[in-house]
């Protein structure tokens, strides 16, 4: 069964699901992802409070599977009222007619992040509302780099400097340098796709009229991420392993550095506080920047969406500089948020110094299946049935056929 097969039948089965749900009049269904169930619920509580007419129905969301999941329930028409999906995935939503525009919903609009606003806008609308933006960093464990020789105080600047490192951490049965290759499929194109910006390739060109993926550049960057796993430097489980299997394998001390988002800080303090920890900016070829895509989370209501009025006041409500300093896990979308005492903290800054250097993905109607092609490509690579040349050259024909 292959990749597509699956999704299919994943998108029919959620489908069945979905349509089952019955809606009622001022009642708000809220998908909210499970790494903010929480804080979402305290929020709810609050404006259930205000808003005494309306109920808010959470139901939680996982990373894995979740763009199939939006968008079978947006194509049917039986989805909730308020979803919470990646900047990079709206473009899509907007063109394909599948989400209301909310320029009357957004407020305080000089108060956001520009390049957070300008993820969410087409043509010349907003068919979303920020509220968390975000770049990777690389994370690392001090006492592995002393005991490999390495300076934890001094940030590895290029990639020749990563790789020596990863050799050099590689040992005792760790792995120097975790990458993903399986899990949630978005994980992979997040944290290889900067390597390939910095080789001066990209996906498409900036017309979006030509596929670029299997240019010199690009197949370069592609072979640099993926001979970490070949190489023996990355985990044997790659194969397997999404931006939260890194971490567990981090926090269980079998990988030494990884790239992630500060998002993973409070969950590896938690699990693992004795763990001493690192944080650096992406290191960058030699005489070139560094590069990271810029993420982060917006809320959607569904065109098909039962009460998008009452979704309007939660989105408003959560979106106030307050709620957004609270609910997120990385950046807050909108400036003074940034003022609150949580992002303060010194190891924030390796990830605040990547944000210059954060790019937004191609705003194309069928980005995320090119997403999907690329992820299949970067497995046949690890598990060595394709040479990188040859399956770019199938993900460039993948993806032509969807421009």
């Amino acid at each position: 069964m292959n990749a597509q097969t699956r999704t299919g039948l994943l998108a029919l089965a959620l489908l069945a699901g979905a349509a089952s749900l019955p809606a009622k009049a001022g009642e708000v269904t809220w998908w909210a992802p499970n790494w903010g169930e929480a804080r979402a619920r305290e929020l709810v509580q609050k404006f259930q409070a205000a808003n005494p007419g309306i109920t808010v129905k959470i139901e939680v969301t996982v990373s894995n599977g979740l763009p199939e999941r939006v968008l079978t329930a947006m194509r049917s028409g039986a989805g909730p009222d308020v979803i919470e999906v990646q900047h990079g995935w709206v473009n899509g939503y907007a063109q394909n007619d599948l989400v209301l525009p909310l320029d009357d919903t957004l407020q305080d609009k000089a108060d956001y992040q520009k390049s957070a606003l300008d993820y969410v806008t087409w043509n010349g609308k907003a068919w979303a509302v920020p509220y968390r933006i975000e770049t990777h960093g690389i994370i690392y464990n001090k006492d592995h780099f002393k005991e490999a020789g390495l300076d934890p105080d001094k940030p590895i600047e290029t990639w020749d400097g990563l790789v020596a490192a990863a050799k050099a951490l590689t040992k005792s049965g760790r792995s120097g340098f975790g990458i993903t290759g399986g899990g949630e499929v978005g994980n992979t194109i997040f944290r290889s796709l900067p390597f390939i910006w910095m080789a001066g390739g990209d996906i498409l060109s900036a017309d979006q009229k030509q596929v670029l993926i299997n240019k010199p550049e690009a197949v370069k960057a592609v072979t640099f991420y993926t001979d970490f796993y070949k190489q023996g430097l990355a985990p044997k489980s790659t194969l397997e392993n999404d931006g939260l299997s890194l971490r567990r394998l981090f926090v269980a001390g079998t990988v030494s550095a990884y790239q992630s988002g500060q998002f993973d800080l409070p969950a590896i303090a938690k699990e693992n506080p004795k763990l001493s920890l690192g944080a650096m900016p992406i290191p960058h070829p030699e005489g070139k920047q560094t590069a990271a895509i810029l993420g982060g989370w917006s809320y959607v209501i569904p065109k098909a969406a039962k009460n998008p009025a009452e979704a309007k006041k939660l989105i408003q409500f959560l979106s106030t500089a307050e709620n957004q300093a609270f609910y997120t896990d990385t950046f807050p979308a909108r400036i003074s948020s940034l003022k609150a005492e949580r992002f303060q903290d010194p190891m924030l800054k390796p990830f605040a110094t990547m944000l210059p250097y954060g790019r937004p993905v191609p705003a194309h109607k069928n980005w995320v299946k090119m997403v999907q092609a690329y992820f299949d490509g970067i497995q046949r690579i690890l598990l060595g049935e394709q040479t990188v040349q040859k399956s770019m050259d199938q993900v460039a024909e993948e993806i032509t056929a969807l421009l």
